[in-house]
Parts: structure tokens; sequence; C-alpha cells
């Protein structure tokens, strides 16, 4: 399935709460759930069907609750504040009546400021013939990364045993179309976690929560060009992991901010 074909139909909607159901495939998967990109997508992609005129979002946080299975997503949206300049809305992916995702976003307006800072941008590094890619092998990769093409600067690929906590990557979408926000969002989380190039040997994990901000904002864009993250695993204790991304877009700017809690079970 084209990510651009896993678009949220409303169902019913009154002043404060929308239903959507949507269809998605498993080549989405991650495991036995939807890839938590995906349902961060779909999240955002509900708030801006039931609510076109929402300005720009600044942040995400994203607590996955369940696994939730590729077929027919439920998704609830709450309207929490809608101020002057910034709107808050919640979303609920649910299997059934269970809820097995919620995000909490913040859109809000441009405002005139004194403050003023441009973070520095990053180098557009070339992955020539010396750079590790990462395949997709049916059946032992997961099934999203099929959508995405990912090229190693530093760090280990997955599950190779490698000893330093950081990974620099390049990678794009390959569902041929344009970036918009909502793309952007599922991309963010398309880097495996650098945790995982630590281990030796095929180990499962899953993310806990996820907090995703975004530092400025693009019209849509050609998803031919490569984008690049900066992974540094922080801590690991008790099998849970804390990760921290930078996101930058293909002109070598930084785009948004990423932190995770990774759990892992070996």
């Amino acid at each position: 399935m084209h990510i651009d074909e896993m678009i949220p139909t409303l169902q019913s909607a009154d002043a404060t709460v929308a239903r959507f159901v949507c269809e998605t495939s498993d080549d989405w998967a991650q495991g036995r759930t939807l890839f938590g990109g995906a349902q961060a997508m779909l999240a955002v992609r509900a708030m801006r069907q039931w609510l076109p005129a929402l300005p720009p979002l600044w942040s995400l946080h994203s607590t996955f609750v369940a696994p939730i299975a590729a077929g027919q997503i439920l998704i609830e949206v709450t309207l929490l504040r809608q101020g002057k300049t910034a709107v808050q809305l919640s979303a609920r992916l649910l299997d059934g009546e269970q809820t097995a995702a919620i995000f909490i976003a913040a859109f809000g307006q441009s405002r005139n400021s004194a403050i003023q800072l441009n973070p520095a941008a990053c180098p557009l590094g070339t992955a020539g013939e010396t750079a590790q890619e990462l395949p997709y092998i049916a059946g032992l990769t997961p099934a999203f990364t099929q959508h995405y093409a990912y090229r190693w600067l530093a760090g280990a690929l997955p599950f190779s045993g490698g000893s330093q906590p950081v990974n620099r990557i390049q990678l794009r979408q390959r569902d041929a179309g344009v970036l918009d926000e909502a793309h952007i969002v599922a991309l963010a989380d398309a880097i495996p976690p650098v945790a995982l190039s630590l281990l030796q040997g095929l180990t499962p994990a899953s993310t806990l929560s996820w907090s995703l901000e975004f530092v400025r904002h693009l019209p849509p864009i050609s998803a031919e060009g490569w984008w690049h993250m900066d992974a540094t695993l922080l801590a690991a204790r008790d099998g849970y992991c804390n990760q921290d991304a930078y996101l930058y877009g293909p002109d070598g700017e930084l785009m948004a901010l990423s932190r995770q809690v990774v759990t892992v079970f070996g």
C-alpha cells in the first residue's frame, strides 16, 4: 500500500470529538503491530481531516500502549483546547475497545518574537561505495522498511554488535510523491533504535514513548531527496533505552528533534 493510500475517513463528529476509520496493510507492519511512525502519521492526518485550518504542527507526544495489527484502524480525535494562536488535540488509535496508542499534538500559528536562533546546519555527507545500506529482507527486516531507503554514514547496522552509541543515517521515502507534515512525522520514526546496533543477533524491541518537536516547517517537497538523522543512545538500564535524534532536511537544515524510550527484551 502506498503511503498516500492510508487516509482516515470521517465517520462521525460533534463539537469536541471526531471518529475515523482507516485501512492499512501488512507491508506497514513492524513485527506484530503497525509501524509506530505510521500510527502517528494517521493521527496527524485525522486531526487535519477534521480541522483543515489547523496551523503548523510544533510537537507530537506519543505513547504506544498495545500492539495494533494492520487492517482497519479506528481513530478517535478530541479537541482539547483552541486558543488564539495554539490548538491542542489528542488522538487515540483503537483496536475494538482497547486503546493501542495515544497522541497529543500542539499546533501553533506564527507570532512575532525578539528571539531568533537558527541551529547549525548538518553537512550533507555523500554515501559512496563504502556506505552500508540496510537491505529489505522479507521476514527478517520489519515490513515497513521496504518503504524507506537507508544509508549508514556512521555507526553499525542493527544486530551487528557495534560498539558506538551513535548512528548517522541518510534516509528517504521510497514511495513516490511529495512529503508534507504527516509524511515527515512517519519519516522521523523510520530509523531503528541505536540500541539495536549494539546487539549481536536478533532481539525484540519496541518503542514505549516518543516525542517529536518541529523546529521549522517546509512546503510540500519531493520525496526523492535524502534526509539525514543523527541518533544517540543516551542511557540504557533495566531493559529501557533513552535515545535522542536530530532530523535534517535535504537542504541540511535542522527540521525536527526526536526523543524515545525503547524497551529491549534481551
